[in-house]
């Protein structure tokens, strides 16, 4: 027991060897974890210190670039430059600039007519390695510029069933007072308009119960000389007209004589307008009754999209390179049974993010439409699209692009006067599920009595309406993006045989033109717009107090926006 006793109160005075050791341990873990920490700490506060600093340094170079631009907007050469002081003010100086341990670089790019994309990019090398990075983006516009240089006039053209074409220009609230272009020789059938974007310039493009087709230009105040560049059908219209993005330069195609099977084409510059040139290309094998051009919307492209129909049915769709007409590898008639010879049958437009082409068209079965799709390199085999709600064949198409995005909005008006939609995502059609059918009784089908657009205001993305004359009104309908609101009548309105609908992408308005049935009440062509991110139509504004022709009233009114 004194054993027992001696060797327990040896292990109460002291500690053992492993125990020490163990101790010593777990201190030096802990005050390793301590020394790391505050290491560490300190590190994360230099860190975002130098960040902190890097935000300073872009922030300042946007402003001096400001500066810069605002001193004079020529100053903004596109490239990449440092910054300097100079006098007291902002210079760009170099590739670069340095502050301590900071590298800057100024990016300047055109970013459109009168518009620079202004990047700012400062970097530094991190304690421990690695290099941080701040970029920072802005955007400046030379609000100097005068009107020839933004771009040309939102302007509405139509006819009075006479040999003047008459028109009225936008200045941002209301229509001016109704002016005259020059008058051409026959009634006037068909109008097409279309708005330049770089200069104060649009294009009138007629077409006379003569068949003859006659433009004329527009440079800011007056209307140029006629010129008549072909002579088509007197009922249906062969020809059209298209801007490049790219150069602004303009491509009008038009039948260069009656009863032509083949379409020629001349350029416009701003300044001179080319000969004729007369493509045989296509295989078609009637007169060309319709022709539907289409620009493509990316910036550096200047393709435009062709697709045609002849008075025996065929189908056929060319593309212009921005010098040439391309067959895209097909040489046969793509449908030699389409839905008529003598209606819009077809349809063309771009997909707005990818600029690849989707052309539409009715074929000669009833419920039945085709599509092919063209992606720069491929085009692809004609594919159905069965709408089963349609009464008959498809008379009447109309596509809709959807800006900044792929999708594309489908309106098909039948031979039993029904009238359904559908959309294209990008890569396939819906179905009936998102498109109940708006109409089985539109106005009639010998017009094409109904419009389909997209609005371009930022506040209503995807956002989209559909009008038509129903028989004693016009309807319209919002499309949210995903499903079709409930059908309203615009106030005012009476039986109506055409419709052209048309957004302003600066200011996000819509335009609406309508051409009443000549056995309406008033009998007038009439507008209407829905305000930029607006939701409810104006009241109704009378453009002529008719008296309108008798069906079919052709296509007696258009709408241009830059």
């Amino acid at each position: 027991m004194q054993k027992a006793w001696l060797n327990i109160r040896r292990r109460d005075n002291g500690f053992s060897a492993v125990e020490v050791l163990l101790a010593a341990t777990v201190f030096g873990v802990l005050v390793t974890g301590i020394i790391g920490a505050l290491i560490y700490g300190r590190a994360g506060t230099a860190a975002a210190g130098d960040r902190q600093r890097a935000v300073f340094l872009a922030e300042e170079g946007i402003e001096a670039v400001r500066n810069i631009g605002g001193a004079s907007y020529s100053n903004l050469t596109d490239g990449t430059f440092g910054l300097a002081q100079s006098g007291g003010a902002w210079v760009l100086s170099g590739s670069s600039d340095t502050n301590g341990a900071y590298t800057r670089q100024v990016l300047i790019a055109a970013a459109g007519i009168d518009r620079k994309a202004i990047t700012v990019t400062v970097t530094w090398p991190q304690q421990g390695g690695g290099t941080g990075i701040v970029t920072l983006n802005s955007r400046m516009s030379n609000w100097s510029a005068t009107l020839p240089v933004t771009g040309g006039p939102i302007m509405m053209a139509y006819s009075k069933t006479t040999t003047t074409p008459f028109y009225r220009t936008w200045n941002g609230s209301a229509w001016s007072a109704e002016a005259s272009a020059q008058a051409v020789t026959g009634n006037i059938n068909y109008i097409v308009l279309k708005s330049s974007r770089t200069r104060n310039e649009a294009i009138l493009g007629v077409q006379t119960s003569t068949g003859a087709i006659y433009i004329q230009t527009w440079n800011g105040t007056s209307w140029s000389n006629l010129t008549q560049v072909g002579t088509g059908p007197t009922t249906t219209r062969s020809f059209d007209i298209a801007y490049e993005k790219n150069t602004d330069n303009a491509v009008i195609a038009f039948t260069p004589s009656s009863g032509s099977a083949d379409f020629a084409y001349r350029t416009w510059n701003g300044t001179t307008l080319s000969s004729a040139t007369t493509i045989t290309a296509p295989p078609t094998t009637g007169a060309l009754n319709w022709l539907e051009l289409r620009q493509n919307p990316l910036s550096a492209s200047n393709e435009i999209a062709m697709i045609m129909l002849d008075a025996n049915a065929d189908v056929y769709g060319m593309r212009w390179t921005g010098s040439a007409w391309n067959t895209m590898g097909t040489a046969a008639v793509w449908d030699a049974t389409a839905a008529t010879g003598n209606k819009k049958a077809i349809d063309v437009e771009y997909e707005q993010t990818s600029g690849e082409i989707m052309f539409m068209w009715g074929d000669g079965v009833a419920t039945d439409q085709y599509y092919r799709t063209w992606n720069g390199t491929t085009l692809s085999a004609a594919t159905l699209l069965d709408i089963a709600a349609e009464g008959g064949v498809a008379e009447w198409i109309q596509l809709a692009a959807r800006p900044n995005s792929n999708e594309i909005l489908l309106g098909v008006q039948d031979a039993g006067a029904d009238l359904n939609t559908r959309k294209w995502s990008g890569s396939a059609w819906d179905a009936a599920a998102q498109h109940a059918e708006h109409s089985a009784a539109v106005e009639n089908i010998a017009n094409r009595t109904f419009d389909i657009v997209y609005e371009t205001h930022s506040a209503n993305p995807g956002k989209a309406w559909l009008l038509w004359g129903n028989g004693s009104t016009v309807s319209a309908k919002s499309w949210s993006g995903t499903a079709w609101g409930s059908a309203a009548t615009l106030t005012g309105t009476d039986d109506t045989s055409f419709i052209r609908l048309r957004a302003d992408s600066a200011s996000g308005v819509l335009f609406a033109g309508l051409y009443e049935d000549n056995s309406s009440a008033t009998d007038d062509i009439t507008e209407f717009r829905l305000s930029g991110g607006g939701s409810t139509w104006s009241s109704e504004n009378t453009i002529w107090a008719g008296p309108t022709t008798v069906t079919p009233v052709h296509f007696r009114i258009d709408i241009a926006t830059p």
